[in-house]
């Protein structure tokens, strides 16, 4: 009896299927609601208070004349602003979007929402807007000009323009004597001129002459600090400044020795920038992210290896041999991040010219010290760089011919390196690792004809250049650094702060830029 019951049952259920006819339609039939499709819209790059948008979407599914159209942003200058969810800022109600970007330098996002309007149903779709200035993104070039001053130009490789002369342009003329050092300066704290307050900023740190140096904001290149302007005190005449860079402070490196003042964000809403009293005495330039806190650098004055965390110094010792300490002089530094370890080493140089390399480990302590044959290429070489990512393994030209020096003990040199679409004859002058997160990670290669410059950009295989230059920059006077500036740092207060944690290892996270 049962089984003849289920089998009723089942029949019940076939002939109520069979009377269903599925039309893929929602509601009733003079209301039906079909699938309202747009494509994908791609990421947008625009120049603020300059560039108008011009977008328009792709709907399938519906006439154009069947729905109504609206466009929202949010993000950027607008973060704070969400009462509404995405709807808080409405900027078009047509389903091509005109717009001139009269932004804030930031990421923004663009929504497209598209109603049906007899039944309320919408389907949006977004679109990544970078709002950026003319100066606030790119690769800044520091030279020497043919008048032997120093000067700033600027390569924006998202849409290929090169600005030239930049301090002429903003500050009226050159800085005064020739180019020594630029660095960036991820947030500097300021006091902003418009609102009295204080503010935080992008700061392009440079050095000219013997004595003289600035801090630029990067949006619009407004000096914010220069030698009359940093200390609360009046800077000694005899100080050198060196470099500038950030880590949990703002660090300032000069002949005096180490300034800090509070950065992003630890500073609050009363910080000025301005500095104080310096640690210890003398550094230099050679600067070294060492384990996410603070810095590694060579004292030129001590003619010492040292390490400085903000609030005290303490001077590397070396344990396993004589080291002729007080005979040496930095000529670079770099550093390495190789599956989640990072290394850094240095460069010196006795008054004999004999060259040695010294290795650090994260703990800033001496793993190497190795004199160089004073045959091989890195101890005669004229231009010397490493590379960070990708090889364990330091860059040098010699003869104007590219070479690779292994990090490891065995200190191994390469063949020359070929270098595809580098021009015959051009005498290599230049030579960095330039990268900046996981964007792109670039071997630069200067050359120097007269008072032009040529700068080619080169994807890294196998630790070595790979292919055509994936951008090359040209303009006119002598190129002494590459410095690449993003607008928005993805760590704001130490960009390199996960290259030194447990989550370098475990996820791959290396370092967002070079020091």
């Amino acid at each position: 009896m049962k089984k003849y019951k289920f089998l009723l049952f089942i029949s019940c259920v076939l002939s109520l299927t069979g009377c269903y006819n599925d039309d893929s339609r929602l509601a009733s039939d003079d209301k039906w609601i079909g699938d309202i499709v747009i494509e994908k819209m791609d990421a947008v790059n625009a120049i603020a208070y300059s560039t108008v948008l011009d977008i328009t979407p792709t709907v399938n599914g519906y006439a154009d004349n069947q729905l109504t159209y609206a466009w929202y942003i949010y993000g950027g200058e607008f973060s704070k602003e969400t009462q509404d969810g995405y709807r808080t800022h409405p900027i078009s109600d047509k389903k091509t979007l005109t717009y001139k970007v009269d932004l804030k330098a930031g990421d923004y996002t663009l929504v497209f929402e598209a109603t049906e309007p007899a039944t309320g149903y919408a389907v949006t779709s977004e679109v990544s807007l970078k709002v950026s200035t003319l100066f606030s993104q790119g690769f800044y070039i520091l030279k020497e000009t043919a008048e032997g001053d120093t000067e700033l130009d600027l390569y924006n490789a998202a849409d290929q323009t090169h600005i030239s002369d930049i301090l002429a342009s903003t500050q009226g003329e050159p800085m005064t004597g020739a180019p020594r050092f630029m660095s960036v300066v991820y947030g500097q704290a300021y006091i902003d001129p418009e609102t009295a307050k204080s503010a935080y900023a992008t700061g392009l740190f440079i050095t000219s002459g013997q004595h003289e140096f600035s801090i630029f904001r990067t949006n619009d290149f407004l000096k914010i600090f220069d030698r009359s302007s940093l200390l609360y005190e009046e800077m000694p005449a005899d100080e050198v400044p060196y470099t500038a860079t950030t880590a949990m402070y703002n660090f300032y490196f000069s002949s005096k020795g180490v300034r800090t003042g509070d950065t992003e964000v630890f500073g609050g809403e009363f910080v000025t920038g301005k500095l104080g009293y310096p640690m210890d005495e003398g550094s230099s330039q050679f600067v070294q992210a060492c384990d996410g806190n603070g810095f590694l650098y060579w004292n030129e004055q001590k003619h010492r290896l040292m390490y400085t965390n903000g609030s005290n110094v303490v001077t590397i010792n070396y344990l396993n041999g004589q080291v002729p300490w007080d005979n040496l002089h930095a000529v670079t530094t770099g550093w390495n991040h190789l599956a989640g370890e990072n290394t850094m080493w240095y460069l010196l140089e006795d008054t004999n010219k004999q060259r040695y390399l010294v290795v650090l480990n994260k703990k800033h302590e001496i793993i190497s010290l190795r004199p160089l044959n004073s045959g091989s290429h890195l101890a005669q070489a004229d231009v010397v760089a490493g590379n960070a990512l990708s090889a364990y393994c330091i860059y040098a030209v010699h003869n104007n011919q590219l070479y690779s020096y292994s990090l490891d003990e065995n200190g191994s040199e390469s063949a020359a390196l070929v270098v595809t679409g580098l021009p015959t004859g051009e005498k290599i002058t230049y030579l960095s690792d330039v990268f900046f997160s996981k964007e792109f990670d670039y071997i630069v290669i200067g050359t120097q004809n007269g008072n032009e410059y040529a700068l080619y950009m080169y994807e890294i295989k196998g630790g070595q250049p790979y292919g055509a230059p994936v951008h090359t920059i040209k303009g006119t006077g002598k190129v002494n650094n590459v410095r690449y500036v993003s607008q928005t740092p993805t760590w704001s207060f130490s960009p390199n702060y996960y290259a030194f944690t447990i989550y370098a290892s475990l996820y791959g996270m290396g370092p967002d830029y070079p020091y």
